[in-house]
């Protein structure tokens, strides 16, 4: 019994450090949800949901025997369409998408927000917005980093279809090792 309690209590504070980071904060980004948990497993949807903000090596370690290959972690971090269909974004070729982004904790790195296609994990517009110096540790963080404009290419139809396409906020903090990423459902 105590050591099922001291395992808890280990897992619990690890999981208080782990608050921060950063996340798309608008428009509204893919959330966690049953869909999520069932491709993830319940350990990692406790841990991503309680942090939504936490870094994807962070989540990596949660893998288990629960995890299926519906959990693509390097594809929007996991989360799944199914949890988020009623906030599909319609966006049209020319129009300007204003971006927030919400950081928690700092750390340099690079970052870029791009169009993927989720049945092929591939960035098909962009960067259409690139940070060489994002979110550093040794100057104060620019406004433009934080909140900023994209604008939607033409993208042919490939985008027509809920679920198909995402815009991708992608930030590499190579120097500690930690990747954050949100996404944004969209149609054009």
């Amino acid at each position: 019994m105590f050591t099922k309690i001291a395992a808890l209590l280990t897992a619990l504070s690890a999981i208080g450090m782990a608050q921060a980071h950063g996340v798309i904060a608008s428009p509204p980004r893919r959330q966690p949800g049953s869909a999520f948990q069932s491709a993830c497993g319940l350990q990692m949807y406790q841990v991503v949901s309680s942090d939504q903000y936490g870094n994807q090596q962070g989540a990596e370690q949660n893998i288990n025997s629960e995890t299926t290959a519906a959990c693509t972690l390097y594809l929007c971090r996991g989360m799944q369409f199914a949890d988020n269909s009623g906030n599909v974004q319609h966006y049209t070729a020319g129009q300007s998408v204003p971006i927030s982004i919400d950081i928690r904790a700092p750390h340099t790195g690079v970052a870029n927000v791009s169009i993927v296609d989720t049945t092929t994990n591939s960035v098909i517009a962009g960067p259409l917005y690139n940070i060489l110096d994002a979110y550093s540790t040794s100057h104060t963080i620019p406004a433009n980093q934080t909140s900023f404009s994209i604008t939607i290419p033409s993208l042919g139809g490939a985008c027509s279809t809920a679920g198909k396409c995402v815009i991708q906020w992608w930030w590499d903090a190579r120097p500690i090792d930690q990747t954050y990423m949100s996404c944004v459902d969209f149609t054009q």
